[in-house]
């Protein structure tokens, strides 16, 4: 839900982030938007045949499901990768390694452990939001639990920041306008250009995000609700809005559908 303290906004993301480890001064640099250690060219070769497999397989699975298929199977690997089943078998995702000699990717494996566990930066820090639903989302073997949710949890990131933005312009274009239009149409588009899978978490949000817009060009006497307040609950996935459950948000972060951030 959105807030106002001290004439700022914060919103609770979709995604919040458990942070543990994280450290914005990530040695690594981005190479093609894939996350490169210095003078390694050998990691991006390693990365990115790994991506390169699981991106056919997320292509495949996203061209075969539909939306209401994709919601229940994003829900299904949070829990496996980021909820209780993951803490439940934390100790065997700890010690997991790939099935594999290849020493960049043992090497990425270890850093996502240390990350999560708080010794180290996370492995994935900057990477697009294409690659870390990539990442997060294969289930195919390409990258071990902790990687995965090592990419869930930059995804949040990234949410996060993305989500404090917008709401700072909404709340700019409202003071100067009394009313939100630009910002919203921000939002529709950053959900439009998601991967399908994390597109699929917001449910029905091209409707609801139509409805505001055509709700922000009544002329309301009295509106006691902020409209705002309302936008926000709606960005969020369906299991993390006010009236679900009479849960106000994520009770563990990263907005996943075992407390979606």
């Amino acid at each position: 839900m959105m807030q106002i303290k001290n004439n700022e906004f914060t919103l609770n993301s979709a995604s919040e982030v458990r942070v543990s480890g994280h450290n914005t001064g990530d040695q690594s640099s981005p190479v093609n938007g894939v996350v490169v250690s210095e003078n390694s060219q050998e990691t991006l070769s390693s990365l990115a045949q790994r991506l390169s497999a699981a991106e056919q397989r997320a292509s495949a699975r996203d061209s075969q499901l539909s939306r209401k298929e994709l919601t229940a199977l994003a829900a299904s690997i949070r829990e496996k990768v980021y909820g209780a089943s993951y803490d439940f078998n934390k100790a065997k995702h700890d010690a997991e390694l790939p099935s594999s000699d290849d020493p960049e990717w043992l090497a990425s494996a270890r850093q996502a452990t240390d990350f999560i566990n708080g010794r180290s930066d996370n492995p994935f820090f900057g990477m697009s939001a294409q690659q870390l639903s990539v990442i997060a989302y294969d289930e195919g073997g390409s990258f071990t639990t902790n990687e995965r949710q090592a990419a869930m949890i930059e995804s949040g990131r990234q949410y996060s920041e993305w989500s404090k933005s917008v709401v700072g312009k909404m709340w700019d274009e409202y003071q100067q306008r009394g009313k939100s239009t630009e910002g919203l149409k921000e939002i529709l588009a950053y959900y439009k250009a998601l991967p399908a899978i994390e597109e699929s978490r917001y449910g029905n949000y091209e409707a609801e995000i139509m409805l505001q817009l055509d709700l922000q060009e009544i002329d309301w006497p009295e509106f006691n609700t902020s409209l705002l307040d309302m936008v926000a609950n709606e960005w969020k996935p369906a299991n993390e809005r006010e009236d679900a459950a009479g849960d106000e948000g994520s009770a563990k972060g990263l907005g996943n559908e075992a407390s979606p951030s």
